[in-house]
């Protein structure tokens, strides 16, 4: 289960096993049209006869809000890593390009879910990742600049003619 981050120690029912978490979510969701939802009170006591504790109402509807967004992400991850391997079969994308198209599928697919949250969350991260890249683009250019000027000092320490020492240090510092 893909969440944003890992859930407190004493919220039992975010700790309960994943199965478990997937069959209050279908007591209140049920596919079969005929079936009716669990009410809150009704999960209220399946939780207690199941697992020994009872949630407040107010606790069990935020799991609910809580699940709900986790199993969209989930879902959103899914998809962008199934488009992932298929654009990496059958296409000759690079694995950047393919890893754009990845994360354009799982931020449509967030946003279409209506996962505002989980859209910023992803912007952010998107920022910081960028902010990353200039930093190593600034740290190669410096490392750069300064193997050009040790380059030149070892000239300039040479025995070498003045005109000689021009052209090299020209042909460094090009």
């Amino acid at each position: 289960m893909i969440t944003s981050k890992k859930p407190r120690a004493d919220a039992k029912l975010k700790n309960l096993p994943h199965a478990d978490q997937e069959t209050l979510w279908l007591l209140m969701h049920p596919t079969d049209k005929d079936t009716p939802a669990y009410t809150l009170e009704a999960c209220a006591c399946h939780i207690m006869l199941e697992h020994g504790f009872e949630p407040s109402l107010s606790s069990l509807s935020e799991w609910r809000s809580w699940f709900a967004l986790a199993r969209r992400m989930e879902a959103a991850a899914q998809r962008a890593n199934q488009t992932a391997i298929e654009l990496a079969r059958n296409s000759d994308l690079t694995p950047q390009d393919i890893e754009r198209v990845a994360q354009t599928v799982f931020t449509a697919e967030t946003l279409e879910a209506g996962n505002v949250k989980g859209y910023v969350a992803l912007a952010k991260l998107r920022l910081e990742f960028q902010k990353l890249e200039l930093d190593q683009q600034k740290f190669r250019l410096l490392e750069a600049k300064a193997a050009q000027a040790d380059a030149a000092k070892d000239v300039l320490g040479t025995t070498m003619s003045p005109e000689e020492q021009t052209r090299r240090l020209r042909e460094i510092l090009k």
